[in-house]
């Protein structure tokens, strides 16, 4: 009976250890370096906005350098990125879309389910996801520009593209800082 008890409280000692010693969302930090060299730089309006950004990816608290976090970006972007596609894949379903938008609105989901193949790791590794990352951008601002000439006026949309743009921009510029290690 007495080796089932120091096991019980070896395990409860290791348990506890474990709770006290883990760090919690709101104690953990992702480097210092990267939030610095990145968040300042990004198009979206507030450094909070960006470390918030940063801080809600789970993965990006255990992570040690700039290239995890920057592949970390690039995970959420590109599930932003599917998310998006799939935004406007519900909108065609809705029954109060107007025939008029129908097309652009179809555009503009397949303009970003291309722009999910562009966003992967495979470029941090090769030194050209910035170059991906741009060509996602490039079928974005298509899609702008195919909803403005549709006259396609959905706050919604706007909401869900602003969104798309805050988490390319955070990606952009993380693998900017890792590519780029001198600036």
């Amino acid at each position: 009976m007495g080796s089932r008890n120091t096991s019980v409280l070896f395990f409860a000692a290791i348990a506890l250890f474990l709770f006290l010693h883990f760090p919690s969302q709101t104690e953990a930090t992702i480097p210092t370096e990267l939030v610095s060299k990145v968040c300042p730089q990004t198009e979206i309006r507030s450094y909070e906005i960006c470390v918030k950004s940063l801080m809600a990816n789970p993965k990006s608290l255990m992570v040690t350098s700039a290239k995890a976090v920057a592949e970390n970006a690039l995970d959420r972007a590109r599930r932003e990125t599917t998310a998006t596609s799939c935004f406007f894949a519900a909108l065609l379903k809705r029954k109060d879309i107007n025939p008029a938008s129908k097309a652009a609105l179809e555009s503009c989901s397949s303009l970003f389910k291309q722009s999910v193949t562009f966003i992967s790791l495979d470029g941090l590794s090769g030194g050209t996801a910035s170059l991906d990352l741009h060509s996602a951008l490039d079928k974005a601002t298509e899609c702008k520009s195919e909803l403005s000439a549709a006259h396609v006026s959905i706050k919604s949309v706007t909401d869900k593209l602003e969104e798309w743009g805050n988490f390319y921009s955070i990606a952009s510029e993380a693998v900017y800082a890792v590519e780029n290690p001198e600036h």
